[in-house]
């Protein structure tokens, strides 16, 4: 049995937070934009607690969000424009 791949389940947060393995151990990152308004940890609650960032996963997947809340229309003004400042300036994993 020792042939068997193994096997590993990662569950996401609505608010695309997920805890992945990582070098023996495991680090907790944002893998998706998920849903903004998520309550915890979506992007909005974590913007306006002013608590810690999750890091993203990668700058892609950053990037990737920054570009999809540039195009949301239901995002207006000023909520938007700090939004996208605080997905800019939170950091990544390489």
């Amino acid at each position: 049995m020792n042939d068997w791949p193994e096997v590993q389940i990662c569950y996401v947060l609505p608010s695309g937070v997920a805890t992945l393995p990582f070098d023996g151990g495991a680090i907790t990152c944002r893998v998706t934009i998920g849903h903004i308004n998520a309550p915890d940890t979506g992007l909005l609650e974590e913007m306006q607690s002013k608590a810690e960032p999750v890091p993203w996963r990668n700058a892609e997947i950053r990037d990737e969000a920054i570009s999809l809340i540039e195009r949301k229309s239901d995002l207006k003004g000023d909520i938007k424009h700090r939004l996208l400042n605080h997905v800019r300036n939170t950091p990544w994993y390489e």
